[in-house]
């Protein structure tokens, strides 16, 4: 007898120790589910300030497409030769006009090279004029008056080279615009390819906004819409549809571009946003 209750005592108070372990551990896991957030999107609040769809609908029935002005033409405008930058007449934010000059490069080495081949022309045409006569006069062969007649020919083409070089270092507005930026100073190097300003055509502008496969059906090409800037409100723009893309973007909406005439004063800048509200009726 006293050896059962030797064996059974030890087991009884082990059992206990690990019930009581069990339980505490029950009442911990209860605690920690109370603790933990559970997400109830029925209790979840809408959020504001998301990003607009493209396409809202409003009361009426219209819709209303939200897009961003662009500007007409843009492009950073390098050398077309290579030199040193004596001078840049814009700055950041400078009207131009097209045909405005820009920037002028050193051409000093180009004019030297002019002159000489002036008097390898000069040269070369009192030889042409003498062997002429002399060749009239069976003086000499008349092959030597054709080997200065070529050589008169080939000084001609390479002063016609230089001058085109010569022209390529001073750089002009391709287009009336806005300087954008400056990408490059006087004293600098330019190079082909190297953009030393940035010009934007800020008249007219491009307003561009996607519009889903859908409601396709309600522009065509040449079609007249009002435009109602963010920043001038009270404003109404015309813009004319100018192009309809004919391959969907990666939100499988298609985009749609129109011609804008800007303001007098070009208030209108790249990157504004506008509306465009039509009537599906």
């Amino acid at each position: 007898m006293k050896k059962i209750l030797s064996f059974l005592i030890p087991a009884v108070l082990l059992i206990a120790v690990f019930g009581g372990i069990a339980l505490k551990l029950k009442k911990n896991k209860a605690v920690a589910e109370e603790r933990v957030y559970h997400f109830n999107p029925a209790e979840t609040p809408a959020l504001e300030g998301s990003t607009p769809s493209v396409k809202q609908l409003t009361d009426a029935g219209d819709l209303v497409f939200s897009g961003i002005f662009e500007a007409f033409r843009e492009t950073k405008i390098s050398a077309e030769t290579q030199g040193k930058i004596n001078h840049i007449a814009v700055d950041a934010g400078s009207k131009v006009t097209r045909g405005q000059t820009l920037v002028q490069l050193d051409d000093a080495l180009l004019q030297w090279q002019l002159q000489t081949v002036d008097v390898q022309i000069e040269g070369l045409t009192a030889d042409v004029n003498r062997y002429s006569i002399l060749a009239k006069a069976d003086a000499i062969q008349a092959v030597q008056l054709e080997k200065a007649q070529l050589g008169l020919k080939s000084a001609q083409v390479q002063r016609s080279t230089i001058l085109e070089q010569i022209q390529k270092t001073t750089i002009k507005a391709p287009f009336s615009g806005v300087v954008f930026a400056k990408l490059n100073e006087v004293g600098g190097f330019a190079a082909p390819g190297a953009p030393i300003l940035h010009l934007l055509e800020m008249d007219p502008l491009k307003f561009t906004f996607n519009v889903p496969e859908n409601d396709l059906k309600y522009f065509k090409p040449g079609q007249t819409l009002e435009i109602v800037t963010d920043a001038f409100p009270d404003k109404k723009i015309q813009g004319r549809v100018s192009l309809i893309a004919s391959k969907a973007n990666p939100g499988n909406s298609f985009s749609i571009q129109c011609t804008v005439n800007n303001f007098s004063n070009h208030a209108l800048l790249a990157g504004m946003f506008g509306k465009i509200q039509l009537s599906t009726k």
